[in-house]
C-alpha cells in the first residue's frame, strides 16, 4: 500500500480539524458545552470537525424563519 499517496488527504483533514478547534476556542459555542464539541472533534477525526463546521460555523440545523405578517 503506497501510504504517501493519502499524505494530502490526512493533511487536509488535520487542517479543517484545526480550523475547527481554532473556531472553537475564539468563539462561543453553541448548542453543547466547549469541552463536548472538542471531544467530538477529536475522537471522532475527521468526521466531529465537519459537523462542527456545519453546525456551528455555517449554522446547519438552524431554522430560518422567512414568513411575512
Amino acid at each position: 500500500m503506497n501510504f504517501g499517496a493519502w499524505l494530502p488527504l490526512t493533511l487536509v483533514f488535520v487542517v479543517v480539524a484545526g480550523i475547527a478547534l481554532w473556531n472553537l476556542a475564539t468563539r462561543d459555542a453553541p448548542y453543547m458545552p466547549k469541552w463536548a464539541w472538542a471531544l467530538l472533534i477529536l475522537f471522532t477525526f475527521p468526521i466531529g470537525s465537519f459537523i462542527y463546521i456545519a453546525v456551528v460555523m455555517f449554522g446547519a440545523g438552524t431554522r430560518q424563519d422567512n414568513t411575512e405578517g
